[in-house]
């Protein structure tokens, strides 16, 4: 008998890419290179001074935005915070003419890094990191450091999240029993058996979203087995030297097409989006559901006891792997007229009772200490295997997220390519390089 892992552990999101959160703007005006000139001095003292911030997030997460906001003001009675919220599918796109603004928010969402820190538009965080204390884990901040070369994955600090979204693996306790399978698998090879098992006796072996990219965050973990976590966490980050067009990305590749040949996917996948998926999975239409952390609360309130959650597992076992990034990274604009006020509700994001309030949403939380409680018993296991997954380190961003493009133009398009048949697993690798190369500076 199999034990169940639930690997400790969580991560980004969708939030992350298809679902990857949110961004908001608060429509500022003209864009301006210049940061402001008023050079404000370090400080975590903010004394009585009324400060009116600003900020800006996606519309998607106004809900958790204004718990945090709510909870921050009545610990900083002085402080008042007014966000705005831009759509959903613009924020990504308006996040960089945000931050550039002349009258910029005080407090905002990053959306591009890369962009943000080359053109001076957001604030070096080094400084409040000493200040405060703030001791956030490599997992969570890797993406939002940028060192003195202008490279991605360590340097100065320009982010910090508000909670995690990570990729894992739903499976459905109810419908695993009818097939005689009794714990969740623990290995790559363990996975392929199960699918088998359900597809030999009628029953959808994994519901497949593949119209908006959803095929991406399995196919993740498979690279991530087969290339390692550094490998495909490199390439993400645009470190030189880094390339998709690897061994490990083809035999990924080849196992998605594997699987769909054998019908372990539904015969209209390519036409399934993830709202539509869940469902059919919350339905109990199949047994496996490889999707986002996000999606906790709906499959524990259609499920209950019968709902489970492991990461993606490994080629061996114990060495489960997930996609995780920041639901929201905020930083400090460079025009922002009230920066230490805004750095007091950076540093909040990571105190006991945000943690509390990003659990209490769906999400794992920032920094270190004791997991907050929860009733939501799916969630608790997201917070297991986030736990566990922060100690090993066995996390990534999401590969949606290496370029601006490469979701729409690339992710969602080269699955569908490669799943249809239309496209074989070399050239579909080949397709994401070639976006990639495109996009990267």
């Amino acid at each position: 008998m199999r034990i169940e892992r639930t690997a400790k552990t969580v991560i980004a999101g969708l939030m992350s890419v298809a679902c990857l959160a949110s961004v908001a703007a608060c429509g500022p005006g003209s864009s301006s290179n210049k940061a402001n000139t008023e050079t404000e001095a370090v400080s975590t003292d903010l004394g009585d001074t009324k400060y009116e911030l600003k900020l800006w997030d996606g519309a998607g997460l106004k809900t958790f935005d204004d718990q945090l906001i709510e909870a921050f003001q009545k610990k900083y009675p002085n402080i008042t915070i007014k966000a705005t919220y831009d759509p959903d599918n613009t924020s990504q796109q308006n996040g960089p003419r945000i931050i550039s603004a002349a009258d910029t928010p005080d407090i905002a969402r990053i959306t591009d890094i890369n962009s943000a820190v080359r053109g001076n538009h957001v604030v070096n965080l080094d400084a409040y990191a000493d200040a405060y204390g703030w001791k956030l884990p490599d997992s969570q901040t890797q993406v939002y450091r940028v060192g003195s070369d202008g490279k991605i994955g360590s340097g100065s600090l320009y982010a910090v999240p508000d909670g995690v979204s990570m990729t894992g693996l739903y499976w459905n306790k109810k419908v695993a029993k009818e097939l005689g399978i009794t714990e969740a698998p623990a290995t790559v090879e363990e996975l392929e058996a199960d699918m088998k098992k359900a597809s030999d006796a009628g029953k959808l072996a994994m519901m497949m979203p593949a119209k908006e990219g959803g095929t991406s965050y399995i196919y993740q973990a498979l690279l991530t087995n087969y290339e390692g976590r550094d490998t495909v966490q490199d390439w993400i980050i645009q470190k030189d030297g880094a390339t998709f067009n690897t061994d490990g990305a083809v035999k990924a590749a080849r196992k998605i097409k594997d699987w769909q040949d054998a019908g372990y996917f539904s015969s209209d996948a390519l036409a399934l989006d993830g709202s539509t998926a869940l469902s059919r999975f919350c339905n109990g239409e199949a047994l496996f559901f490889p999707s986002g952390s996000w999606y906790s609360a709906s499959i524990n309130d259609a499920l209950g006891d019968d709902a489970g959650w492991i990461a993606f597992p490994g080629e061996k076992a114990d060495s489960g792997s997930a996609a995780a990034n920041a639901v929201t990274a905020f930083g400090i604009p460079a025009n922002a007229k009230n920066k230490n006020a805004a750095a007091a509700f950076l540093d909040f994001l990571q105190s006991d009772e945000a943690r509390q309030i990003a659990v209490d949403n769906g999400y794992p939380p920032v920094g270190e200490g004791e997991t907050p409680s929860t009733d939501n018993q799916l969630l608790g296991q997201v917070l297991t295997a986030y736990e566990g997954l922060v100690k090993t380190g066995n996390t990534t961003d999401y590969i949606n997220n290496a370029t601006a493009g490469m979701q729409a133009s690339a992710i969602i398009p080269g699955f569908q390519s490669l799943i249809d048949g239309t496209m074989t697993p070399k050239a579909f690798v080949e397709s994401i390089q070639a976006q990639y190369e495109k996009e990267a500076k």
